[in-house]
């Protein structure tokens, strides 16, 4: 195990440690957030008081680093902008919220407030920027295989072309949504999205083909007492008749809208809303979970800790030990260099009288200064020598070499290698580097006689 994987693995330790606790801190401040959670829930009609109480959910998920719930505080608040008619504002906390959103990498709660952007510019007439949002979420929720909120925003971003008379485009969209609606046999969206083709149509000046689709619309909404879609659908076939000047009908279907207490339809509220509140439950219900899992939590934590300190300081004491082995062999290398530099600078005008003709049996004679190192391999020896590519061989031991050798010149450094101590230039823990750039193995067996012998000298 080298210095690097070990400091990884202490700092991966430490990093758990920490971060259970901080899970744990943040378990146990969840009750607070349930109770203001079903605070917001018990007041959500008093616009007053949902702002009142989302202002202390953003306050306290704020002091506690709370992100969801921040994000969630900044949603309702939102919400109760856009119910109190102040949409920019509304916007204002929805942008706070997605950009929170968008820091956990929470998809599903960043596309739930896209929505509700797109709806806020919509309403203000801002039609780039509602489309750009809207089509964002038809494409994520295509992505994710979800029909019914890919068929929503496909209709909204319909509705939203219908109210720029661009018919073409509002067509394409609204084609696609109704296909996603009858795919999954929803009536309320398809009886919307059967209104918004007679407005297109009514729009495009094709009276008897406005007048089918909204009777049709008409008809899914009495058989599934959808009244909340009767009152739109009465009040546009009361304008195509007075567009065609039938007073008579017009005025009947007016009545029938007045009865039926006609109200501005949102058509992006009713779902998206629902899907809303299925996520914000999902979510408190994660929430819940986790706090009845709080006591289990303590207790692993408990047992735990022990474990975390033991391996901590078994990692610590190898870590010393791994540094402090490093320091003594720099420092146990630094001093074998220093004095081999010591002996080369005090020998070197001794090195021609310490010169000797090896004979090789081979019937070659080397003088030993012009060695570099000599090599075992087999039953053969390599002489290595200065000015020769190609090494002298002979047929020899490695002992029989060593005593032809001058004592105070030449050393073995490994099973396989005696070296000229003249040309040793460099010396690290388990090589040397002769002054002709080559490295030769240095074995921890050999490197004490090489100490001892610069120590001798």
């Amino acid at each position: 195990m080298n210095k690097t994987t070990l400091l990884q693995v202490l700092s991966f330790l430490i990093f758990i440690f920490n971060f259970s606790g901080y899970a744990q801190s943040e378990l146990l401040n969840d009750k607070e957030i349930i109770r203001l959670t079903n605070l917001l829930k018990k007041h959500a009609k008093n616009q007053d008081s949902v702002t009142y109480y989302a202002n202390k959910l953003l306050k306290y998920s704020e002091e506690n680093n709370l992100d969801y719930w921040r994000y969630s505080a900044y949603v309702a608040l939102g919400n109760a902008q856009r119910t109190s008619n102040n949409t920019i504002e509304s916007n204002n906390y929805y942008y706070k919220a997605l950009h929170i959103a968008e820091q956990l990498s929470d998809s599903q709660s960043q596309y739930m407030v896209m929505n509700n952007i797109a709806l806020n510019h919509k309403s203000l007439m801002q039609f780039d920027s509602a489309y750009y949002y809207f089509k964002k979420l038809d494409t994520y929720h295509s992505n994710q295989l979800e029909v019914l909120p890919a068929s929503m925003a496909k209709m909204n971003i319909g509705l939203s072309f219908l109210q720029f008379q661009k018919l073409d485009s509002a067509a394409y969209y609204l084609n696609k949504s109704y296909t996603g609606f009858k795919e999954i046999n929803n009536k309320r969206f398809i009886a919307q999205n059967l209104y918004l083709f007679a407005e297109l149509q009514f729009q495009k000046k094709d009276n008897n083909k406005a007048i089918s689709y909204a009777d049709s619309s008409l008809n899914i909404a009495k058989e599934n007492k959808l009244d909340m879609l009767l009152p739109s659908n009465y009040i546009l076939l009361s304008r195509i008749y007075s567009s065609q000047g039938d007073e008579e009908l017009a005025n009947k279907y007016a009545n029938l809208a007045r009865e039926s207490k006609p109200r501005v339809m949102d058509f992006s509220k009713s779902g998206i809303s629902v899907l809303n509140e299925n996520i914000k439950i999902k979510k408190a219900k994660e929430y819940e979970s986790r706090l009845n899992e709080v006591e289990d939590s303590n207790l692993f934590l408990r047992s735990n800790l022990f474990i975390a300190i033991l391996i901590i300081l078994i990692l610590s004491v190898i870590v010393y030990r791994f540094f402090k082995k490093h320091k003594d062999t720099e420092n146990d290398v630094k001093e074998i260099q220093q004095k081999l530099e010591k002996i080369k600078e005090s020998k070197l005008e001794d090195v021609t009288k310490e010169d000797k003709v090896i004979h090789l049996k081979s019937k070659a004679s080397i003088n030993s200064s012009n060695i570099l190192y000599i090599k075992s391999d087999g039953h053969y020896v390599e002489y290595y020598l200065d000015a020769k590519r190609n090494p002298e061989i002979d047929r020899n031991t490695m002992i029989e070499v060593e005593k032809s050798l001058p004592s105070n010149s030449f050393i073995r450094i490994h099973k396989s290698y005696i070296v000229n101590i003249n040309r040793i230039k460099i010396i690290n823990s388990n090589k040397v580097m002769l002054d002709n750039g080559e490295w030769i193995n240095l074995s921890r067996v050999y490197k004490q006689d090489l100490k001892d012998i610069l120590n001798k000298e």
